[in-house]
């Protein structure tokens, strides 16, 4: 089976800009405009674009070749069971449509079935590469001869390897991330060839914040003085400690925006969400004698002021 590269004619080591000049040569000699008006032409110039629509994107890139050819179509494009299904404006080669419009997915895409296989990450697992146990279960017929019940579950368990940056309901070939895994492969692949085997990423939240989407929220408390004066605080996030800065005369229950500083989102969307803070101010129930006092200037101060 022809991979990408070997369809634009390049190595896997190729350079954007060389892929980008392979691509524009064979696009213009398959073009239907330029191009001898016949289904060999079509096929061509359309497998041309879907090798095109991944290679020239990096993230795909990167997902394709630690996928392998045949994981990553069957993953990225047996979603939709027929033409009008694709979201609005995209065909299965993730272009325009302008040169495929009506096309529909491949009959056998079309008949593939999607396992999924749950793993569940800490939040600040999604910003490192991690192992994590996996399982798959399934009815078997009982071993034991005239035994009730007549099906018993089959449990495997194993480790999956889940790459660094990923996100909720990110969906990864069984196959690109299972460790030590040969003979579950080998009996999935032997009695249920037309199934695809993902393991989809579920995220547990954290104590502490809430999530919205990619966003996440939380609470912080700041000193009064800190409020009134202002000064640099330090800010959980998922990734430590951030500092920040509370300007002065900054109000109790205020929402503060750390950019970036939420969950990693999908590579379509690129980046991360935000942080959220909500501001409280900190009451103090014991005072010394000095604080006391500076207290009682304070207020004597603001009580001249409003005479």
């Amino acid at each position: 089976m022809r991979n990408y590269y070997d369809i634009l004619g390049v190595s896997r080591d190729a350079t954007q800009s060389q892929i980008k000049a392979a691509y524009r040569e064979l696009a213009k000699k398959y073009h239907p405009d330029s191009a001898s008006d016949n289904e060999e032409n079509k096929l061509r110039f359309q497998e041309i674009q879907e090798a095109y629509s991944v290679l020239s994107d990096p993230e795909k890139r990167k997902q394709y070749n630690a996928c392998g050819h045949e994981a990553y179509r069957k993953m990225n494009y047996t979603r939709y069971s027929s033409a009008d299904d694709w979201p609005s404006g995209e065909t299965r080669e993730g272009h325009c449509g302008a040169c495929a419009e009506g096309q529909k997915p491949p009959e056998d895409d079309i008949t593939l079935h999607v396992v999924r296989i749950a793993v569940r990450l800490n939040l600040e697992e999604t910003f490192e590469s991690v192992i994590k146990e996996a399982s798959y279960t399934e009815k078997i017929p009982n071993p034991a001869p005239g035994a009730l019940p007549k099906y018993i579950d089959k449990t495997w368990r194993f480790k999956v390897r889940i790459p660094k940056g990923s996100f909720e309901n990110q969906m990864l070939p069984l196959e690109a991330v299972i460790c030590e895994g040969d003979e579950l492969i080998g009996y999935l692949r032997s009695k249920y060839p037309d199934n695809f085997y993902a393991v989809i990423v579920l995220l547990q939240d954290k104590p502490g914040f809430l999530r919205q989407a990619y966003h996440l929220f939380t609470h912080f408390t700041v000193d009064y003085h800190t409020l009134v004066l202002g000064g640099t605080v330090h800010i959980p996030t998922l990734q430590g400690d951030k500092p920040f800065e509370i300007p002065a005369g900054t109000s109790p229950e205020q929402k503060l925006r750390l950019p970036g500083q939420g969950l990693i989102q999908p590579p379509k969307i690129g980046g991360r969400g935000d942080l959220y803070v909500f501001l409280h101010v900190r009451i103090p129930t014991e005072l010394t004698p000095a604080q006391q006092a500076a207290l009682l200037q304070l207020k004597k101060a603001f009580e001249a002021e409003s005479v």
